[in-house]
């Protein structure tokens, strides 16, 4: 029985075009698997406690009213029923900032209190590094889960 080896039939370049091909075929299957996951996640995922009515446990759900304009939900997941620690505080603090602000803004947290009914953070933000002149207020009433914000645009 003869054997070849299937790469000394091809030319150099046909195979690395191939190998090319395989690895952005790859990577578009690993892509629409992730999208695939995600929307239904989002569809079913989070469906039982939508139709009751009520937020999954170990997740703390807030009302943030923002510069007295707006309101969101703010879910975080932390367990504050049995006592806030100083990392859950940070949690509900950075959650509400990033989903006020977004992601892409720089910002630095420069104070935070807390005890068992409420928090209180400052940060300063701006679009870079050296924009760090802007404000960011958070309140947070941990017996109501309403949170107010007020930041400087």
């Amino acid at each position: 029985m003869h054997r070849t080896k299937f790469h000394s039939d091809l030319s150099p370049s046909l195979v690395i075009r191939l190998r090319k091909k395989l690895l952005l075929n790859a990577i578009l299957l690993v892509i629409a698997a992730s999208a695939i996951a995600y929307a239904w996640v989002v569809r079913d995922g989070g469906t039982r406690a939508e139709e009751n009515g009520e937020t999954p446990s170990g997740v703390a759900k807030f009302e943030a009213v923002v510069n007295g304009m707006r309101s969101m939900d703010v879910f975080v997941c932390a367990n504050i029923s049995d006592g806030l620690t100083e990392k859950e505080a940070e949690l509900i603090a950075g959650t509400t900032f990033i989903q006020v602000k977004g992601e892409h803004v720089w910002h630095r947290l420069d104070t935070l209190t807390f005890d068992d009914t409420q928090i209180t953070a400052h940060y300063t933000w701006g679009y870079d590094k050296t924009d760090l002149g802007h404000i960011y207020d958070m309140t947070a009433d941990l017996t109501t889960l309403q949170i107010t914000v007020d930041y400087c645009f």
